[in-house]
């Protein structure tokens, strides 16, 4: 009887495949993990450089078609956009058209007016924040404003006066503490130079309605209260200029009448 052939078993050359996909898997979900532990919080990162662009009055990461500021220097005339944004939109980071006028009359007359370059203009989104130094506009621990000082605030009156604008002025002081007759508290001298600018302002044609004073101490610091520099920078007086926002209740302008029909239009479809 004949043997039955045996036929040779089947190598599977092919096992190791299973195990270095394993690994392989491993070593990517390793790579994972790895990545998202390095990853940086966007939204701390993202709170961290707008305070610190609000203390320095620059845009660090500008959006495209705006510039980049190398500094806010005392004196200056800070402008956040290299263009005029006027005629686009709330809510689309542009200055609205009426603070964009304001804007670009005063940047136009800087080169020319040593008093009015004191001032810092600063364009963020929806507002004009016109910044007043403390050591050049008013006397120390007063608030009286210094007699050059006097000209400039004039100045930014009449460039107000006729805008359709709201005007709200902040007293800002340092961390050290006042006590005298007059003034109590940072509070009581916030306010009183905010008052000032407010009365000034009045006094020169602007509509009481539209104007607004408050005193912020020094809770609203724009700078390091630590050094001299930072105090310095910290005791201002803000001029926020602002779009109205329409009331309930106010009545709309009235729309323009239609025009009269012509003498043509008024035989237009009728048989002759």
């Amino acid at each position: 009887m004949a043997r039955k052939k045996k036929h040779p078993e089947h190598v599977n050359h092919e096992r190791w495949l299973v195990s270095f996909a394993d690994f392989m898997t491993l070593l990517m979900a390793f790579f994972v993990v790895m990545f998202a532990v390095s990853q940086v919080d966007s939204k701390k990162v993202g709170r961290f450089t707008e305070q610190f662009s609000k203390a320095v009055g620059i845009d660090m990461f500008p959006q495209p078609g705006k510039g980049l500021m190398t500094g806010a220097l005392e004196g200056s005339i800070v402008e956040t956009d290299n263009q005029p944004t006027a005629g686009k939109g709330p809510g689309q980071g542009a200055l609205p058209e009426e603070l964009a006028a304001i804007r670009n009359a005063l940047v136009s007359t800087k080169d020319d007016d040593a008093e009015l370059a004191k001032v810092q203009i600063i364009a963020r989104r929806n507002e004009l924040v016109l910044r007043l130094s403390d050591n050049l506009f008013f006397e120390t621990g007063t608030d009286t404003l210094e007699p050059n000082a006097k000209a400039v605030v004039v100045k930014l009156a009449h460039e107000l006066k006729g805008r359709k604008v709201d005007i709200r002025v902040e007293g800002h002081t340092d961390v050290r503490p006042i006590k005298t007759a007059r003034f109590r508290s940072n509070w009581d001298l916030s306010t009183a130079r905010a008052t000032t600018i407010v009365a000034a302002f009045i006094g020169e044609g602007i509509a009481p309605d539209r104007l607004s004073a408050s005193g912020y101490g020094e809770f609203h610091p724009v700078a390091d209260n630590t050094t001299d520099e930072g105090r310095k920078q910290n005791r201002r007086v803000d001029i926020v200029v602002t779009i109205p926002v329409p009331q309930a209740g106010d009545e709309p302008e009235p729309a323009p009448a239609p025009a009269p029909a012509s003498a043509h239009d008024s035989h237009e479809g009728h048989p002759r």
